[in-house]
């Protein structure tokens, strides 16, 4: 098995507001290799952004974060801020989940390109303009030469979604972190897009991480996968250990949210009663307690004892942060 590219050890987002310390991601922890695509998943709110952005140092000033980000054994967390601008873009990129957002209306989307590739190589604007036409090409713009004068809003959803992934590419980077690349397109879009990413990671031998709520996406292209719920890790192993073998109770209402072509059309879709926690609002015991249905077989601990990742025997790596002691069947 190959050593990750990148690793991350405990780490904790907290952002400073007029409230007082709100905890955004608490001690979280995940490896991603050469060619291999680790998947975070979750709800909205749960701290998979937050995580992502904590990575490439792209929080705002009034954010906190502790713990360990190593880049090939390189700290990341604490580095200086322009230090931090030679790795970021070069070594390791973002694909942002609004690309309409993340692209400037001003500017040709060549012009943003080439100039998301000066920024790390000392070349010329003919040679960086060059190079953006090669990547536009490569990502699937048709007549990319011409296409690159264009502005963004003269894109569909889906081509200003390749443009992005192109500008994340255009430096050949070892880890690319993808915020959700196919929120709001539509299903044939998606398929695209994520075959792009598959082949970007064969030719290059990208490290991917992928983070998404579709749990579609996920089986498809995942090795390994990282459930997030209110800012902590409930679930990680394998995308066979999750499919196959949830062990934590918000894994399992999270598949059994999504809709299946292996089981009879009748069967309704399970629902997770409740909402996900706000920061800051969480008590001392398990947070996903107050929506899960095995509290009353476990007992006062979910209410007051925080649940730890812990290995499942005979599993591998497989681990679960949950006090039930056997696998969870049904959550109703």
């Amino acid at each position: 098995m190959a050593e990750p590219i990148l690793e991350v050890h405990d780490l904790r987002v907290t952002f400073a507001t007029e409230g007082g310390p709100v905890p955004a991601v608490d001690g979280i922890d995940f490896a991603v290799a050469p060619g291999e695509t680790l998947a975070i998943v979750g709800e909205s709110g749960s701290g998979k952004s937050v995580s992502s952005a904590a990575v490439m140092g792209l929080l705002p000033s009034n954010a906190e974060v502790r713990g360990e980000v190593l880049l090939d054994g390189r700290e990341l967390v604490g580095l200086e801020a322009d230090e931090l601008r030679k790795i970021r873009g070069n070594d390791i990129a973002l694909v942002f989940q609004d690309a309409l957002s993340a692209l400037n209306p001003y500017y040709s989307v060549g012009w943003q390109v080439a100039e998301a590739y000066r920024l790390h190589h000392d070349v010329s604007k003919k040679v960086a303009f060059r190079r953006a036409v090669e990547m536009l090409d490569k990502v699937g713009i048709p007549d990319a030469a011409r296409r690159a004068k264009s502005y963004p809003h003269e894109f569909s959803g889906g081509m200003r979604q390749r443009v992005v992934i192109a500008m994340a590419l255009v430096n050949n980077p070892r880890v690319l972190i993808a915020d959700e690349p196919t929120t709001a397109l539509d299903v044939t879009v998606q398929a695209q897009i994520m075959q792009l990413l598959a082949d970007v990671q064969e030719e290059f031998g990208t490290a991917l991480v992928l983070i998404s709520h579709d749990l579609g996406v996920v089986a498809e292209v995942a090795d390994d996968v990282l459930v997030m719920y209110a800012g902590r890790a409930a679930e990680r192993g394998t995308v066979r250990d999750l499919f196959f073998r949830a062990a934590h109770p918000y894994s399992l209402g999270l598949l059994g949210a999504m809709p299946r072509i292996d089981v009879p059309p009748t069967r309704r879709l399970t629902t997770i009663p409740g909402s996900p926690p706000s920061p800051g609002s969480i008590s001392a015991g398990c947070p996903f307690q107050p929506r899960c249905a095995y509290t009353e077989r476990v007992g006062e601990r979910c209410v007051t004892e925080r649940p730890e990742l812990t290995p499942r025997p005979g599993e591998g790596d497989h681990e679960a942060a949950c006090h039930l002691g056997r696998r969870p069947e049904v959550v109703a």
